[in-house]
């Protein structure tokens, strides 16, 4: 509840935000009314982008990790270049995020965003092992966290993808685009159900 209050509260302040800085700038005092033209549109904003927030909330809630990322191995070992799997990562396949291993280690991820750092010239001299986001950089989930948290930490990274282990072992990855693809899913989902039929 304390939550809607302060967004009723930024509801409320912002037309007469808004009609201050009108009056004030009206008035020939152009950078106070300015100031309070963009005082209005940030409590706008605010409201907005919260808005968007519990939406979200909503979306994913009681989903875990386990439920959205990744199982299907790609794997790649250190010295593959670039072009010889970076078109096979395909956006509407199974994979997304190729697993760099050294035999049964795992030592880093290569996915859309780290190829995209790198010039489509250069990919035939580029190693997995010179592109990927390091294992020792990426925080590792659970399968059993929810889903919300760990798209935050997944936020929160470079990479395009964080490991997902247990019992010491790797169960998969969560990838920023089986978030994305799980939000818009639930998102239309939810939409449907709310539209009378």
């Amino acid at each position: 509840m304390d939550a809607r209050l302060r967004r009723l509260g930024a509801l409320a302040v912002t037309p007469v935000l808004l009609g201050a800085g009108l009056v004030v700038f009206a008035l020939g005092n152009a950078i106070g009314g300015l100031a309070l033209l963009m005082s209005a549109w940030f409590a706008w904003a605010t409201v907005k982008s919260r808005r968007r927030q519990n939406e979200l909330e909503r979306v994913i809630d009681g989903l875990t990790v386990g439920d959205v990322m990744e199982t299907v191995p790609f794997v790649v070992v250190p010295q593959a270049t670039l072009d010889t799997f970076a078109e096979a990562l395909d956006v509407g396949g199974k994979a997304t995020v190729a697993r760099v291993m050294r035999g049964d280690e795992l030592v880093g991820l290569v996915g859309p965003r780290e190829i995209s750092r790198v010039r489509r010239a250069r990919w035939p001299e580029v190693h997995a092992v010179e592109a990927m986001a390091a294992l020792e950089t990426l925080p590792a989930l659970s399968p059993d966290e929810p889903l919300g948290s760990a798209a935050e930490r997944l936020a929160g990274c470079s990479a395009s993808g964080l490991p997902v282990v247990s019992e010491g072992r790797i169960a998969g990855i969560l990838t920023r685009l089986a978030v994305g693809r799980t939000l818009h899913e639930r998102g239309q989902a939810r939409g449907a159900r709310a539209e009378p039929g």
